[in-house]
């Protein structure tokens, strides 16, 4: 009996034995299994973290590849229009680095294009007039009044308007920065502006037709999955073109108030005493543009200023065509210590439909037909400002030179970098001014 009894304990003993060591074999596999998954997902993440970083810097490849381009333009010194520095851009808007790609497109009126954007295509929001914002889509005039009032530089309500008092009421976080719109993103925060109406299908702004821009009602943004982006007003109005960038030369321009005569006669050709004398006394006076001396010759603007009789101004010569555009070229009236203004129009690169937005060309369909045709017609379209007096008159180039250039200074990169082996991408958003050497970056945003 006794034997019987020790003899059932021994085989309860084993029993529980073999339980005990199944169970550590079990937990010692459940470690292991979590060892390595959790060793298979940092793998994975590692080989993602890797695959980003050659994503990212694929991206910023293709942007420094882009700014090098355009540095080469401006250190050539010689008058450029868009049309050449959009081909020397496409060139590099497509490469490659070690197991990585980047691509930099952009859209032009819905059709999308190997290169940069160029703001300068489109309308500052900063230089419109409420008649001008009134010819967008969906615009009303209390909208337009409220961009007015975030704009300009005081808290005095504009009719229909809405300045700080009014954002205060609605306990907004958002304030008028009585300033220039810096981004598209800003004006979003403008009382009464509708995203929706202000991105269209380009609902993250970066002017290219992402998948989700382009599959009907499957994702968001709502599109008509056409092919085309449809970039609502965004493909209209632009707040990052920017006016009078470098000199022609490369160089900073001289600002005229400040000039000495040796200076000015330095970057304008044979010009006199007396017409060195003439430009600076007129530059001195407040209100007046570089563009008074496109329209009016050298001789009444002086008279204008009071400092010089008739008998001096019968004897000063008006300045030549090259002397104007050397003028235009090298000098400005923006003093550089408030900063960058607001971009003009370049005639070169702007659609015609987007004339239709801009005051003096709306009522006058024909002025738009025959300087489109004039620019088609012209390889290079307009090298110089001066050139389009070809096609208008002295008073008339004056007035629209006001609204339209015949370069750009600022170019808006997106710059997509994608790792070959993931097909993992990062999107690299930048803006580059041509106000200095090295080239600005104003802007530069990463996703």
């Amino acid at each position: 009996m006794k034997h019987v009894i020790c003899t059932t304990q021994a085989h309860g003993r084993r029993g529980f034995a073999i339980v005990v060591v199944l169970l550590a074999v079990a937990i010692a596999a459940a470690v292991l299994m979590a060892l390595q998954s959790s060793a298979y997902r940092q793998a994975a993440a590692g080989r993602e973290a890797v695959a980003r970083v050659r994503a990212k810097w694929a991206a910023r490849a293709g942007l420094e590849a882009t700014i090098a381009r355009f540095e080469h333009e401006i250190e050539r010194g010689e008058p450029v229009t868009g049309f050449d520095t959009i081909d020397q851009l496409s060139e590099v808007a497509s490469g490659t680095i070690e197991g990585a790609r980047w691509t930099i497109q952009s859209s032009d009126g819905g059709r999308i294009v190997d290169a940069p954007d160029d703001p300068h295509a489109r309308v500052n929001i900063n230089r419109m007039s409420v008649d001008d914002m009134l010819q967008l889509e969906g615009m009303t005039e209390d909208v337009a009044a409220a961009i007015v009032d975030w704009r300009d530089p005081d808290e005095l309500v504009t009719e229909l308007g809405a300045e700080r008092g009014a954002y205060v009421q609605q306990e907004s976080s958002r304030l008028p920065r009585n300033g220039f719109i810096k981004s598209l993103h800003e004006l979003e925060l403008v009382m009464g502006v509708d995203p929706e109406l202000v991105r269209g299908e380009d609902w993250n702004l970066n002017g290219r037709l992402d998948p989700n821009e382009d599959d009907g009602e499957a994702s968001w943004p709502p599109d008509n999955a056409d092919g085309d982006l449809d970039g609502g007003w965004s493909a209209i109005i632009t707040a990052d073109s920017i006016d009078e960038g470098l000199a022609v030369d490369g160089q900073e321009r001289l600002y005229l108030p400040e000039t000495s005569k040796q200076e000015l006669a330095a970057i304008v050709d044979d010009l006199s005493p007396l017409q060195v004398d003439a430009i600076l006394a007129y530059s001195a006076r407040a209100g007046i543009a570089l563009t008074d001396f496109i329209g009016t010759p050298l001789p009444t603007l002086a008279l204008a200023t009071g400092q010089f009789n008739t008998s001096e101004t019968a004897a000063m010569a008006a300045l030549t065509r090259d002397q104007i555009q050397q003028l235009i070229d090298s000098a400005t009236l923006y003093d550089p210590e408030d900063g960058p203004i607001p971009g003009r129009i370049n005639i070169n690169m702007v659609r015609e439909e987007v004339l239709d937005y801009v005051e003096p060309f709306r009522d006058n369909p024909s002025l738009i037909d025959r300087l489109m045709a004039a620019r088609n017609a012209r390889a290079q379209g307009f090298v110089k400002l001066t050139d389009l007096q070809e096609y208008l008159g002295p008073q008339q180039l004056a007035q629209l030179a006001r609204y339209i250039d015949v370069q750009s200074n600022a170019y808006v990169v997106v710059s997509r970098g994608r790792d070959l082996g993931s097909g993992l991408e990062v999107e690299l958003r930048a803006t580059i001014e041509r106000t200095a050497l090295p080239v600005v970056i104003t802007e530069m945003t990463v996703r």
